[in-house]
C-alpha cells in the first residue's frame, strides 16, 4: 500500500482483503435490509458499489483516488469459469441444446437491435448517429473491453468522443445491468407462479453453499478439485493463444477453459477415474464468482455516469427499457417458461447492458433466494455472452459505423 504520484496505491494483498470483507458486508446488508432480499440484488453488487460510492466522494472532493490491484480477482473469474466446465457434461449439453440455440439468435438479434435503436435515437436527438453506436452494442452487450476495442475504430469514423462515451455507457451498463437483472427475473417466477425445479442436473443451493448432493466437502476433495481446475486452466489458456495465434481468431482463455473442463466431466463420468465431488464444485464457484464480481464492482467510477450529455443519458434509457422487454416478451416466452427461462431471462438483462459476470450474478442472487441453481442457464450464459455473441456483435459494429461515417 503506497502513494504515487498522489494516489493511494493498495497491492494484491489488501485488494483481495477489502474486496472479502465488502462481500460479507454486502451478505450481511441482504439478508439486514429486506429492499435487497426482496428484488435480489447481489451481495457483491451491495458491497462493491459502496466501495465505488467511497472512491466517487474521493474523487468529488479532489482527494487521492485508490487504484487496486485486480489480479486475484482475474485469477477468480477464470477458476469460475472452469467450475462451470466442471459441473456440466455434453449430455447437459444435448438437452440444453435448443435453447441454447434460440439464445444465441436472440443475443445476435440484440446486437443489431441496440446498434440501429441507438442510431435511430441519437438522429431524433440531433447527436452524432455514431454515438448511438457507441451506447448501443459496442458498450452495452459488448462491455467495457469492446467499448475500449470499437472506440478507437469509430473515432477515426468520425466521433471523436467515442472512448469517453464508450466507457461512460459501459459503467451505467454495468450498474443497470446488475440493479435491474435480478427483479425481472424474481418478478417472472412470481408473476407466472412457475415451479422452482429445473431440468438439467440441478443442486438446491443456499447462500452458505448446502445442497442436496450426498458428498461432502473434505480436505481431499478440495486439494482434487483446485489440483484439476488449475490443471485445466494451464491447458486452457495456453492453447486458446496457441489457437489464436494460429487461426487469428481471438479465443478468450477462460471460454476454452470451461470446455476443457467440460470435457474432462464427461469423459470421467464414462471412464469413472475418480470420483469429483459436485458439493465441492459448487461451493469453490460460488465463493470464485462472488468475490470476482465484488473486486470488480470496487472499480467502477460512477463519476462517469453523469458527465454524460442528456442525450446520451435519454438513449441508455430507452435501451434498458428495450431489454427489458426483449428479455420479457422474447428470451421468457420463446426459450421455455419456466425456471431455468426466467433466471435465463435475468441473466440476459445482466450481460446485455453490462457484462457476462453481471447476467451470473443476478441469476446467482434469484437462485439463492429460492435455493434451485438451473445448471442450463449457468452453462448458457457464460458460452454465448462471452464468445458466441461476438461472432455477429462485432461485424454488426463494423457495418453499422461504416454506414454513418463521414
Amino acid at each position: 500500500m503506497i502513494f504515487q504520484d498522489g494516489d493511494l496505491e493498495l497491492n494484491l494483498i489488501t485488494s483481495t482483503a477489502i474486496g472479502a470483507l465488502l462481500l460479507i458486508l454486502g451478505m450481511l446488508g441482504r439478508k439486514k435490509i429486506s429492499f435487497f432480499e426482496k428484488y435480489c440484488i447481489p451481495a457483491p453488487v451491495i458491497g462493491g458499489f459502496g466501495f465505488a460510492l467511497l472512491t466517487w466522494v474521493l474523487f468529488e472532493a479532489n482527494l487521492p483516488t485508490i487504484s487496486l490491484d485486480n489480479t486475484i480477482g482475474d485469477l477468480l473469474m477464470f477458476v469460475f469459469f472452469v467450475t462451470i466446465g466442471l459441473g456440466g457434461s455434453f449430455d447437459l449439453i444435448k438437452k440444453g441444446g435448443k435453447i441454447l440455440f434460440i439464445y444465441v439468435l436472440i443475443c445476435w438479434g440484440l446486437a443489431i437491435f441496440q446498434n440501429g435503436f441507438g442510431v435511430a435515437l441519437a438522429t431524433v436527438l440531433g447527436i452524432d448517429p455514431l454515438l448511438g453506436i457507441v451506447a448501443g452494442a459496442a458498450s452495452l452487450e459488448g462491455g467495457h473491453g469492446m467499448a475500449a476495442a470499437m472506440a478507437p475504430f469509430i473515432q477515426e469514423a468520425g466521433a471523436e468522443s467515442a472512448m469517453t462515451v464508450g466507457m461512460a455507457a459501459a459503467t451505467y451498463g454495468l450498474v443497470a445491468g446488475s440493479l435491474i437483472g435480478g427483479p425481472v427475473g424474481n418478478w417472472l417466477i412470481k408473476r407466472n407462479n412457475l415451479k422452482i425445479e429445473t431440468d438439467a442436473g440441478w443442486s438446491k443451493l443456499d447462500e452458505d453453499g448446502k445442497n442436496n448432493f450426498k458428498d461432502e466437502i473434505t480436505a481431499k476433495s478440495i486439494i482434487s478439485i483446485v489440483a484439476a481446475i488449475f490443471i485445466i486452466l494451464a491447458i486452457g489458456t495456453n492453447a486458446a493463444k496457441w489457437i489464436t495465434v494460429a487461426t487469428g481468431f481471438t479465443v478468450p482463455g477462460h471460454v476454452f477453459s470451461l470446455f476443457v473442463g467440460l470435457v474432462f466431466r464427461s469423459i470421467n463420468e464414462k471412464k469413472k477415474y475418480f470420483t469429483i465431488s459436485q458439493k465441492t464444485i459448487d461451493v469453490i464457484s460460488i465463493v470464485a464468482l462472488e468475490l470476482f464480481l465484488t473486486m470488480a464492482m470496487m472499480k467502477l467510477k460512477i463519476w462517469e455516469l453523469y458527465d454524460l450529455a442528456v442525450p446520451l443519458i435519454i438513449i441508455l434509457v430507452a435501451q434498458t427499457i428495450a431489454i427489458i422487454l426483449i428479455a420479457v416478451f422474447v428470451v421468457f416466452k420463446f426459450t421455455g417458461k419456466n425456471y431455468d427461462v426466467a433466471l435465463l431471462a435475468s441473466g440476459f438483462i445482466g450481460h446485455g447492458l453490462g457484462a457476462t459476470a453481471n447476467g451470473l450474478a443476478v441469476m446467482d442472487a434469484v437462485a439463492s433466494k429460492y435455493g434451485l441453481v438451473s445448471k442450463k442457464a449457468f452453462f448458457i450464459i457464460p458460452v454465448a455472452g462471452s464468445m458466441l455473441i461476438d461472432i455477429v456483435g462485432v461485424p454488426a459494429i463494423v457495418i453499422f459505423t461504416n454506414f454513418f461515417a463521414h
